[in-house]
């Protein structure tokens, strides 16, 4: 009787364990919409922003739309001054409309968070990024448009950061690629970091991951790469994370500057998701990370 006893509390115990393991369930999408970041600073409420300004409009298979970005800017930014500019990526697209992301709480909690901590931040609207290279090709235009208004925009032309959040990490395999002196830091927040070529022949498989696939171009690429903040949810799906993990793996056989942090109870989306004291870690070291490369004196 007590060996049965004792069987029953150990099953008890394994599933009381598992069952603390298994993510909760999401909120359905119109409230996830709505959801700011886990972490705030003094004086975010006080953000300049500049909603809906159209950088390009571009086809989609519901017609001709106009891609929009909004601007968030320190409070006392005024004429004359300039910061440094982290581009806020987002895994949707306009596609998804009324769910493009460039306006969902999210982005708008960051884009406040950046201003308070001296950037600019801006989140933007584009088509999506996996499967075509439509996502890409909008983020590049994003980007002149900024460096052309740069003035107007408060924003320094050679400090610039990108940081990609789920799919949005489809985007920076082609800033990877590219040796731009102004890209100053590369984030990574569960992001997709590895191209799905499962049903693909060789041929469109390495096509596919020149094109998506951060992996791919640390892995293949000899030119400078600039520093690099991963941020992994421990619970994500195992293929994502596989994904990470490979970068992070490429990352060092390079020996480049790369931080990663793990959240071992972390969903995908723990920095709206889950707000425990490591999700606000993780959030606030990235603030740090961005601080110290986007520094004036860095070269």
């Amino acid at each position: 009787m007590l060996r049965v006893a004792s069987v029953l509390v150990v099953c008890a115990l394994v599933s009381t364990l598992t069952s603390a393991q298994q993510p909760a369930q999401r909120p359905p999408i119109e409230q996830l919409y709505k959801m700011p970041v886990v972490y705030s600073v003094a004086g975010m409420d006080k953000a300049q922003i500049r909603p809906d300004i159209v950088y390009k409009s571009a086809q989609t298979d519901k017609g001709k739309v106009d891609l929009k970005f909004d601007s968030y800017a320190p409070a006392n930014a005024a004429p004359g001054m300039t910061y440094p500019t982290v581009v806020l990526i987002s895994g949707g697209g306009v596609e998804g409309a009324p769910y493009d992301w460039r306006d969902a709480g999210v982005y708008q909690s960051y884009g406040r968070i950046l201003a308070a901590s001296g950037f600019i931040a801006v989140a933007f609207s584009k088509r999506f990024a996996l499967g075509t290279t439509h996502g890409i090709e909008d983020t590049s235009d994003l980007v002149a448009y900024l460096r052309e208004h740069a003035p107007d925009l408060y924003i320094d032309k050679d400090r610039f950061a990108y940081w990609a959040f789920s799919a949005g990490g489809g985007v920076l395999a082609s800033i990877l690629s590219d040796s731009a002196q102004s890209t100053r830091g590369v984030l990574c927040f569960y992001c997709v970091a590895e191209a799905n070529t499962s049903t693909l022949s060789p041929e469109e498989a390495d096509k596919r991951r020149r094109a998506f696939s951060s992996v791919y171009q640390i892995q293949q690429g000899d030119h400078r790469f600039p520093p690099l903040f991963i941020a992994r949810a421990g619970l994500d799906s195992p293929g994502l994370n596989a994904g990470i993990d490979s970068l992070v793996s490429a990352a060092l056989a390079k020996n480049l500057s790369i931080e990663v942090l793990n959240h071992p109870t972390g969903r995908h989306g723990f920095d709206t998701l889950d707000p425990d004291d490591r999700s606000r870690e993780i959030i606030r070291r990235a603030l740090e990370f961005l601080k110290a490369h986007l520094a004036a004196s860095q070269s």
